[in-house]
């Protein structure tokens, strides 16, 4: 497809990297919000140069931001790059974590702040020399007052936990009682590892799971083989979880803003899961009424299934999205307004070297693919965030073997900034002449009361 940006194309690709030379970790993407601020100046070979060390020497410690700040963290098989976003470009870094290509595979990671802390953490498998696999979590912590020093360095503090199952996916979440980080592990035992932060920053593991998440014990309770789970956290505190299994089986759990379990629903399809993703439609920060949430479930046989309305619905009511199975298995979805017109539409990336977006028909609860793209090798990872600090997000692709950057199509972002400052100008003028409308009013209410005098 034609990506030139005086086109009608969607984004323009601006940047490819390639890590090291073994394969993309198939759940290696990870968007890292952060209030530590950033410091380095742009590499003279932006953006290929690759920062292998801190250059800097800190003086004092700098004040935090008062807004996070999104950064990117892409992992290879046993290499990790963090990309810092600065105003106009972003920082490459390598981050090195002690692995050895051959030896060492990460399954998943995973990075978060908390405090004043960066931690990043991963499963591993290692292979042993009798040909048999070793299989660890271990979380990496940096304190380091810039976000570059504090992933650069990210190594000097681990603490490495023995897996006696292999790991599959690794989130995120906090408890709702303390606000204590939870690194949440799916494993091929059948269970949901929780590891809990303790007030020596040591993380212990949480035996009763179910006490913080009902649904997560049914899981353990059946051995569901989970591949992949995603938390979504409303900004009215609620949180909704859905999980996708190797069986094909689906399980969701909603709760309330102290943490009750207020829905519980369960479906199966005859697939794998490869992914499953909740969102809102609607972009805001904010929760109305009328806003509903969708799950959309994507699968290494079937079609990719949107699951609609699901506080009403749960799991009964679902459409498929068109062509989503015609270029082999569905790895991963997204959800990102791709056209700034308030609303969401849902990605997908497929084993078959695909990216598809999928727009909404107006009226309906139909999909029609918007935008198509092609690549190299399979699709992993899809993700976005605005790694140049310019307002517009980046379109993040990760494949088999590097990941891809997009830029939004500027002539059509300035379009839709042209009819937005219209529309916010004819709101004004609008505005302006029923002030002067009352005003007139009130003058001749004044007068009819003077002249009756």
């Amino acid at each position: 497809m034609n990506t030139n940006d005086s086109d009608d194309e969607l984004f323009r690709e601006t940047h490819y990297a390639r890590y090291g030379y073994d394969r993309t970790n198939i759940y290696g993407l990870a968007v890292l919000d952060s209030r530590k601020p950033t410091c380095l100046d742009r590499a003279d070979e932006f953006p290929s140069h690759r920062f292998e060390s801190f250059p800097l020497t800190t003086q004092k410690t700098p004040e935090p931001l008062k807004t996070p700040v999104r950064h990117l963290i892409a992992a290879s098989s046993s290499e990790m790059v963090g990309m810092a976003s600065r105003d106009g470009y972003w920082n490459s870094l390598h981050m090195a974590l002690g692995l050895t290509m051959g030896r060492h595979e990460m399954i998943a990671m995973d990075a978060v702040e908390e405090g004043d802390r960066i931690l990043v953490a991963v499963a591993i498998a290692e292979k042993e020399p009798n040909d048999t696999f070793q299989y660890s979590l271990r979380i990496f912590s940096s304190t380091a007052p810039y976000l570059e020093q504090a992933l650069i360095d990210i190594a000097d503090t681990r603490q490495v936990i023995p897996l006696s199952s292999a790991p599959m996916h690794l989130t995120h979440t906090w408890s709702k009682e303390h606000h204590q980080l939870m690194f949440l592990l799916t494993a091929l035992d059948g269970r949901i590892h929780m590891y809990m932060a303790q007030d020596d920053n040591i993380f212990n593991q949480v035996e009763d799971v179910g006490s913080y998440y009902p649904m997560m014990a049914e899981i353990c309770e059946h051995r569901l083989k989970i591949l992949f789970m995603h938390i979504y956290d409303r900004p009215n505190g609620q949180q909704v979880i859905c999980a996708g299994g190797q069986n094909g089986d689906v399980i969701l759990g909603i709760y309330d803003q102290d943490g009750n379990q207020v829905a519980y629903h369960t479906t199966r399809v005859f697939s794998p899961i490869t992914s499953v993703l909740v969102f809102q439609q609607r972009v805001s920060n904010t929760v109305h009424p009328e806003d509903e949430l969708h799950i959309v479930v994507t699968c290494a046989i079937e079609l990719a299934i949107v699951y609609r309305s699901i506080e009403n619905n749960g799991l009964s009511k679902s459409r498929v999205l068109p062509q989503s199975g015609n270029y082999d298995s569905v790895m991963c979805s997204h959800a990102m307004d791709v056209d700034w017109d308030g609303e969401r539409e849902i990605m997908i990336g497929t084993y078959g070297r695909q990216v598809l977006i999928y727009k909404q028909v107006a009226g309906t609860q139909e999909y029609n693919v918007l935008w198509r793209r092609q690549f190299a090798y399979p699709i992993y990872r899809i993700s976005h965030l605005d790694l140049n600090r310019d307002g517009l997000d980046e379109l993040i692709v990760s494949t088999m073997y590097g990941v891809h950057v997009f830029q939004p199509n500027m002539k059509r972002a300035r379009e839709r900034l042209l009819e937005v400052l219209q529309y916010v100008e004819g709101n004004k003028r609008r505005i302006y002449e029923l002030v002067l409308e009352w005003r007139h009013q009130k003058e001749m209410e004044k007068a009819i009361v003077f002249e009756s005098q």
